[in-house]
């Protein structure tokens, strides 16, 4: 095997378990990033001033409970009782997108008391305009920031496009822009070297093999400098050496990196999205000059016993975002977050206790300078004639303007 196989088969393993990528198709990869841009096929977004974060629940969240019409005869019609939350579990008063009350999860008490100290917005009937109900298809449009896959401008992500562009315009330079808070790097991230995918960085950024592995790997880097993999590579290492360097340790001469301990007072869940939310929160912390983070919140494919598993998801999910922003408060650190899914579930129940993929879904806002409090967008309403394809919640605002909002809110 020559020298250069070898380097490309055997970080392999290492590019995956550290930074969440395959080495399969780098070439690709590198390729696109010197793609040209249509620019009238892509969103003109502002640039970032503070953090952006995107938490993005795959699956297809069912947002049709996390924030229910409870008293729309149309709904109670489509969802027998055992598949919704009942009005005597509430202590709070609905909130109302125009004239239709609507009713936070019981387990979502910690975005209703975020809404409350409007630091959070609802935006709802929010997804593509694509017909599509494939998850792989949906979610890729989104990650890409476009309206559809039948016009492909390049391979890249949104946000490796708003960094790309942001460096070359304002000539600034980053030690870690991108940061994916997940096992795999994310498609709004591809196309970019600036970038780290990491879940949990807890105890720092761990190399498979420790400190010799490393060596090695940089000696291999050295020795094939041109390749496609070394070039990734190397901006990988010096990615991770930056990062660590910054991370607090035991002792100034320690290499073991402390604890993450949050600012604020409430705690982290450690499960998703918490986990990676802290990571995102230790980053900022260190001051590596992040950018834009993604934080995937999987298991929202609820086609079979739906309500157990909305319980653990929404908690978690309601718990994660009410840590996050505990801690960016005591950090008095601004920031805009949004939290999306590739579409919501059909309005009626199927016979398995779950519901099967939708079109609308609701998105949240959250931030500094979110004007919460109040419901965004426009209720479409769930009569026969009102439903998408007669069986969905129409969409009523474009994803693309709900990401362009928010973009505004974080550039000031």
């Amino acid at each position: 095997m020559q020298r250069r196989d070898f380097l490309k088969t055997s970080l392999a393993a290492f590019w995956a378990d550290t930074l969440g990528l395959s080495l399969a198709g780098l070439s690709d990869l590198v390729l696109a990033q010197s793609t040209s841009s249509k620019a009238n096929a892509l969103p003109n977004w502002p640039n970032s001033q503070k953090p952006f974060i995107m938490v993005f629940l795959r699956g297809g969240a069912d947002t049709l409970s996390l924030l229910s019409p409870l008293e729309d005869p149309e709904f109670l019609a489509a969802r027998p009782p055992d598949m919704r939350i009942k009005l005597t579990d509430f202590n709070v008063k609905p909130i109302l997108a125009g004239n239709m009350p609507l009713y936070w999860h019981p387990q979502a008490e910690s975005l209703a008391k975020l809404m409350a100290a409007k630091r959070l917005a609802p935006w709802v009937a929010v997804g593509i305009e694509d017909e599509t109900r494939s998850h792989f298809e949906a979610q890729e449009i989104m990650e890409r920031g476009l309206s559809s896959l039948r016009k492909l401008p390049d391979d890249n992500g949104w946000m490796a496009r708003q960094i790309e562009m942001e460096s070359r315009g304002d000539k600034q330079q980053f030690i870690l822009p991108l940061f994916a808070g997940n096992n795999n790097m994310p498609a709004v991230m591809r196309g970019s070297t600036q970038v780290l995918a990491s879940r949990d960085l807890s105890g720092g950024i761990r190399f498979p093999g420790g400190l010799n592995s490393l060596t090695d790997i940089q000696a291999l880097c050295g020795q094939e400098s041109a390749h496609p993999a070394s070039i990734l590579m190397r901006a990988a290492l010096n990615n991770i050496a930056a990062v660590n360097q910054r991370l607090p340790k035991e002792s100034p001469s320690s290499t073991k990196v402390l604890p993450y301990v949050s600012s604020g007072s409430l705690p982290y869940p450690n499960s998703d999205p918490g986990v990676g939310l802290r990571s995102v929160a230790r980053l900022i912390q260190a001051g590596v000059g992040l950018q834009y983070a993604s934080v995937d919140h999987g298991g929202w494919d609820t086609h079979e016993g739906q309500n157990g598993k909305m319980d653990g998801l929404i908690r978690d999910l309601s718990l994660a975002l009410a840590a996050f922003d505990d801690d960016m408060q005591a950090q008095q650190q601004g920031y805009t977050l949004v939290v999306l899914t590739e579409f919501g579930r059909r309005l009626r129940t199927n016979k398995s206790n779950g519901t099967d993929h939708g079109h609308a879904s609701t998105a949240l806002l959250m931030g500094d300078r979110v004007s919460g409090g109040k419901v965004l967008g426009k209720w479409p309403g769930l009569g026969n004639n009102q439903l998408d394809r007669g069986v969905d919640l129409a969409v009523t605002t474009n994803y693309q303007a709900v990401l362009a909002q928010a973009l505004q809110i974080n550039a000031g």
